[in-house]
């Protein structure tokens, strides 16, 4: 069966979303404050999660494309390993030079 590069893009939308949101679960459920699936839920974990979420979909939906575009061939798993590190680091390196 033949996906259309299309299929392929949809496909990886909706992969990466999951995945990504869970990333940035785990980070934050890192976090000293975090004692349950509840406090991520708090307004300033959702307005945080936007800040790190937003950023790596961007910069993993990028590479995916270009890596697609380049035909490598597990396009899907280097997307979202490098765009999740990459912006997470990119966004801590920007928060704590607002610092």
């Amino acid at each position: 069966m033949i996906i259309s590069a299309q299929n392929k893009t949809l496909h990886y939308i909706i992969i990466s979303s999951i995945v990504i949101l869970a990333s940035c679960w785990l980070l934050f459920s890192i976090d000293k404050d975090t004692h349950g699936f509840f406090d991520l839920l708090k307004p300033q974990n959702l307005a945080a999660l936007s800040v790190y979420y937003f950023p790596s979909w961007v910069i993993s939906l990028s590479l995916f494309l270009i890596l697609q575009k380049l035909q490598v061939r597990p396009a899907i798993t280097i997307a979202l390993f490098l765009g999740i590190i990459l912006s997470f680091t990119l966004v801590i390196i920007c928060l704590i030079n607002l610092r």
